[in-house]
């Protein structure tokens, strides 16, 4: 009995395999499924142990965000409750008034804070002519007429006492602009004109 099953067990490949070695065709079919299946073997092999021994990389989590206005201020130190000392002027008025503009052409302008409730500090720096720069106080909701050299351009920085923030805004060409109002609108419809700086940057 032991012997009949080992006999069949010997001649179950030639049965199996017979159909397939009956002409060339099949032959080939054969081989390349078993080519196909070795390289799929030793691929899945590869990518496995590539994997095993790849270590895992860091994620690292960029998340940009604007700052709520609220938190900001919180972070600005205010409010400022001196100038430097003294206390703040009861009415608009020159802090640092402009030297050097006798004898220049010169365009009126109103520093306009009437869209604010609260006061600020706004500095007008010529880049043209550091010793024309000027810084003026403006109480809440009032506003300042200033002289500016026609031929300059000006860097406008304000600082909000009440939080404490300072703000910038894109340098005014004075030959460029058109009217004489420069408001000051840090919060609200446009308020976009104006962005965050240190109080160093002030």
């Amino acid at each position: 009995m032991l012997l009949r099953i080992a006999s069949w067990l010997f001649q179950l490949p030639g049965r199996l395999f017979a159909p397939i070695f009956k002409n060339r065709l099949t032959i080939l079919i054969f081989f390349m499924l078993v080519a196909v299946g070795i390289f799929a073997a030793k691929y899945l092999r590869y990518t496995q142990q590539h994997e095993d021994s790849a270590p895992l990389a860091a994620q690292h989590y960029l998340i940009q965000r604007e700052i709520p206005l609220r938190e900001a201020r919180e972070h600005c130190g205010g409010p400022l409750i001196d100038n430097q000392g003294q206390p703040w002027p009861a009415v608009a008025g020159y802090l640092q008034q402009p030297a050097g503009q006798a004898g220049g052409a010169l365009r009126e302008f109103t520093l306009d804070n009437r869209h604010n409730a609260f006061a600020v500090r706004v500095k007008l720096e010529n880049t043209l002519a550091p010793k024309q720069s000027t810084e003026v106080f403006i109480p809440a909701a009032g506003s300042f007429k200033v002289k500016m050299d026609a031929a300059g351009e000006y860097v406008m920085k304000v600082k909000d006492l009440k939080s404490g923030c300072s703000f910038r805004a894109a340098t005014l060409s004075v030959e460029e602009h058109q009217g004489g109002q420069l408001p000051l609108r840090l919060t609200g419809e446009g308020a976009e004109s104006f962005h965050p700086i240190g109080d160093s940057e002030y």
